[in-house]
């Protein structure tokens, strides 16, 4: 077998019949083919076994040297050998990050300086040992050379990184940050997003607990600022029932009369709903003759009524019918209005849908 070459073995899906005639199946067959041989792979992942072999015995002489030095002050060796694999721990969790940051020089600097000044303290820790335990020349010797087997560890993994981090233009490296910038914020939003499922989920759990059914603590929509407050949205059969029957039996009853009928017959609900099914239909009358534009006639010949409506009609919905039978008269529109939705119907909020309405 060459060395610029080796045998790789693979399978293909080859039509077999055992005999003529017979149906016929794929079935699989193995195959040898030659292909050169990858030395650039093959030598760096030996550099990367050689490596992490480095930095192994880095840590365990930096731990025995520290770890040694610190169990002097008394304290019990675990506890001293086990703070003493931070020190190589640290410039070796700095030269990760600066790995990870390999395509981003400016984010690769921060762990590079603080990489190197782990570095430092470390092997000042070691020759320190090596010193106070030793002694002397000899001491200093120990020291010295105990302090460099962490720097040629991490000066053989800086080359490593230098050699894996391809050099970028800066067209290429702008082009790099803002792909990176794009997928952090994708994550940043996908993080958003799950505190905000979460906040919704404690909401609806406490929601759930004290009963809070207000519209806006419930999560509805708040109302149409054109609908008056407290107006429902859907009545009851019994409720229109009552109401009907009671304007065909007197159809000359005031409104007020009208909007009592359901409670005299036992059905409790709120005047407001009743209103919109007690406006009967009849011409638009404008006010009397020294009378307030924004008062109201309840006399049943001069009420200001529209033609029937659905329960669920808005304020904008009233005054387009208005102008459709009275005019662009804004009184006399404000008055069949407030008929309907009661009192607190603003004139100005009349007079700008008169205005929107008959343009």
């Amino acid at each position: 077998m060459s060395l610029l070459t080796r045998n790789v073995t693979r399978t293909r899906l080859t039509p077999f019949a055992p005999y003529p005639g017979a149906p016929v199946e794929l079935v699989e067959e193995e195959y040898t083919v030659t292909v050169p041989r990858d030395w650039d792979r093959a030598v760096l992942a030996g550099v990367a076994v050689g490596t992490g072999l480095l930095l192994t015995l880095a840590v365990t002489w930096s731990t025995a040297s520290i770890g040694g030095l610190l169990a002097l002050s008394g304290v019990a060796a675990v506890i001293a050998y086990g703070v003493a694999a931070l020190f190589d721990t640290a410039w070796i969790i700095c030269m990760a990050l600066e790995w990870l940051a390999r395509h981003d020089p400016r984010k690769a600097k921060a762990p590079r300086i603080a990489g190197f000044v782990a570095l430092g303290i470390s092997m000042a820790a070691i020759a320190a040992e090596a010193v106070t335990v030793t002694g002397g020349k000899r001491g200093i010797a120990v020291g010295i050379i105990g302090a460099a087997v962490s720097l040629i560890a991490k000066g053989v993994w800086t080359l490593a990184i230098r050699h894996t981090a391809k050099p970028l233009s800066p067209i290429a490296q702008q082009y790099v940050a803002r792909r990176q910038a794009a997928a952090g914020a994708e994550l940043a939003l996908a993080v958003v997003e799950r505190q905000l499922e979460r906040s919704r989920g404690h909401l609806a759990a406490y929601r759930e607990a004290y009963g809070t059914t207000s519209t806006a603590a419930a999560g509805q929509p708040h109302p149409d600022p054109d609908k008056p407050s407290g107006q429902p949205v859907r009545v009851s059969g019994p409720v229109r029932t009552a109401v009907r029957s009671s304007l065909e039996a007197t159809p000359d009853a005031p409104a007020e009369d009208i909007d009592r009928q359901p409670a005299r017959i036992g059905i409790d609900t709120a005047a407001a709903a009743v209103r919109p099914l007690s406006a009967r239909p009849s011409p638009a009358v404008r006010p009397l003759s020294g009378q307030h534009p924004d008062s109201q006639d309840s006399r049943p010949g001069t009420v200001l009524a529209l033609a029937p409506h659905a329960p669920d009609d808005t304020i904008t919905d009233t005054v387009r019918a208005a102008v459709r039978v009275i005019g662009q008269d804004v009184d006399a529109v404000l008055s069949a209005v407030r008929r309907v939705h009661g009192p607190d119907v603003k004139r100005e909020t009349v007079r700008r849908l008169v205005a929107r309405a008959a343009g």
